[in-house]
């Protein structure tokens, strides 16, 4: 285990004794390791004591990347470790919001099963329900 968590980091041009070392796109190994939606990465690096509130060049955090890799098994071990579930980049999205405009139905079921905000907007004025982009995520959202 911990040789393949060595050869990861090595891999992806991190230093194995630095947990915020900035990789692409300015992603630390936890980022970038949810951007993957590698669960055992993310287990290893939440162990390890990462940054859980680190942001990339694009300011999106851990949990944005989560959604983005569609991973709701990583979004779960992020919030359990201590994310904020309601986190925002920059524009005032949250990972629910963007889990819901990208069609991430498992994502969006579990960060609502784990209590995100679903009445917040972003700097647009437009909430989670509102950005959804399919019938199931939208019905989803409506019954929350």
């Amino acid at each position: 285990m911990v040789e393949q968590y060595i050869t990861w980091l090595t891999n992806h041009g991190y230093h194995p004794d630095t947990l915020e070392d900035r990789g692409f796109n300015g992603n630390t190994p936890l980022l970038q390791a949810a951007l993957e939606g590698n669960v055992m990465m993310v287990s290893r690096l939440i162990e390890a004591g990462s940054n859980l509130y680190a942001i990339n060049n694009d300011y999106n955090g851990v949990l944005f990347n989560a959604c983005y890799s569609a991973s709701p098994e990583v979004v779960r071990l992020l919030i359990e470790a201590g994310a904020d579930i309601d986190d925002t980049n920059e524009e005032g999205t949250t990972a629910l919001m963007y889990a819901a405009s990208a069609s991430r139905l498992e994502c969006v079921q579990m960060l609502l099963s784990l209590g995100a905000n679903t009445k917040l907007q972003n700097e647009d004025g437009f909430s989670a329900l509102e950005l959804a982009t399919n019938r199931d995520v939208f019905k989803a959202l409506r019954s929350a």
